[in-house]
C-alpha cells in the first residue's frame, strides 16, 4: 500500500454534490462541544451529531444545539446507532436483540423488530440497507443475512468461518454505496457486494470506528486522521486538532472529534 505525502491532496466528501478537496495540513476553527458523557456517537449527512450513552440517545446540530432525544427503557443499552438516512434513524439493542425505526425528530415508526421472530436470536450486529432493507450478523451461524421490511430474508453469506477460513470477532457493520462493510478487529474490515458476496478484505487491523463517504475511508489510529482511497488503494495522515482523540467521523466540511467525554465539531480551512 502505497502512502502519499501529507503535501498534497485529502478528499473530503460533499454528500449529494460530490467531493472537496482541501490541501495539507489542514486548519480547524472549533465550531461547538456537545457533551459525550462516557457515551458513542455517530453522525449523519445534514451534519447532525447523535449521541448515544446507556438507553439514551441524543441529537443535536453541528452548532452544539440539542434538537430532540428519545429513550426506552424496554430494551435495555442501546448497542449502535445508524444514521445513514437522517428521516429513517436506525436504533440497534444487542441484549434482546431489537431493532428500532426513529424519524428525524426521534420518535418511534411502528413497531420494533426482533430479529428471533425471523430465526436469529444471536443477532449481535444490524445496520440499515438499500431499499429499506436490513443486514444483520447473526453469531449463532457466523453468517450476514439481509431482510426487508416485510421480515422476508432476501440475501445471506453462508457461515463466513467456513467459507473463508477464518475465526471472525466483528465488532461493526455498515452499508454504504452499495458495499457491506463487517470489521473484525483481528481480520480487517471485510467487504462483500449487496448481494453478500465477500469481496475482499482491507488489511486494517485493531480499528472500533471507521466511517466511509464515496471512495474514502476515514479513520483514526495512533492520534492521526487517515484517509485510504479505496480505488486507487493510496492513504493520507494528517495529524489532528486534538492529540488525544479517539475516535473522528466527517462530514462535508466539518470533521468531527470524540475528545475526553465531548464531541468536538472543527470547521476545515484551508
Amino acid at each position: 500500500m502505497k502512502r502519499r505525502s501529507s503535501a498534497i491532496y485529502l478528499f473530503v466528501i460533499i454528500a449529494i454534490t460530490g467531493f472537496a478537496a482541501f490541501r495539507l495540513p489542514a486548519t480547524y476553527k472549533l465550531v461547538s462541544k456537545v457533551p459525550l458523557e462516557g457515551g458513542s456517537f455517530t453522525t449523519d449527512n445534514l451534519q447532525n451529531i447523535y449521541v448515544y450513552e446507556g438507553n439514551v440517545l441524543k441529537k443535536y446540530n453541528s452548532s452544539g444545539v440539542l434538537l430532540s432525544s428519545h429513550s426506552d427503557k424496554s430494551y435495555g443499552n442501546i448497542t449502535s446507532v445508524n444514521a445513514y438516512d437522517p428521516m429513517k434513524v436506525m436504533v440497534f439493542y444487542k441484549d434482546f436483540p431489537i431493532i428500532l425505526f426513529l424519524d428525524n425528530t426521534l420518535s418511534q415508526n411502528g413497531n420494533g423488530i426482533n430479529p428471533a421472530d425471523i430465526g436469529y436470536p444471536l443477532t449481535s450486529m444490524a445496520c440499515m440497507s438499500h431499499d429499506n432493507g436490513v443486514w444483520l450478523y447473526d453469531a449463532q451461524n457466523s453468517q450476514l443475512v439481509r431482510f426487508d421490511v416485510n421480515l422476508t430474508p432476501l440475501q445471506k453469506t453462508g457461515n463466513l468461518n467456513q467459507l473463508l477460513g477464518l475465526a471472525l470477532n466483528p465488532v461493526s457493520l455498515a452499508e454504504y454505496n452499495s458495499y457491506v462493510y463487517l470489521n473484525d478487529t483481528t481480520q480487517g474490515i471485510l467487504m462483500f457486494d449487496a448481494f453478500g458476496t465477500y469481496y475482499k478484505t482491507i488489511p486494517f487491523k485493531g480499528l472500533t470506528h471507521f466511517e466511509v463517504r464515496g471512495d474514502d475511508m476515514f479513520y483514526m489510529q495512533n492520534h492521526k486522521i487517515h484517509s485510504f482511497h479505496m480505488k486507487t488503494v493510496t492513504e493520507d495522515i494528517i495529524a489532528q486538532p486534538d492529540s488525544l482523540a479517539i475516535q473522528c467521523r466527517v462530514e462535508k466540511n466539518l470533521l468531527y472529534e470524540n475528545h475526553k467525554d465531548t464531541v468536538r465539531v472543527f470547521e476545515i480551512k484551508q
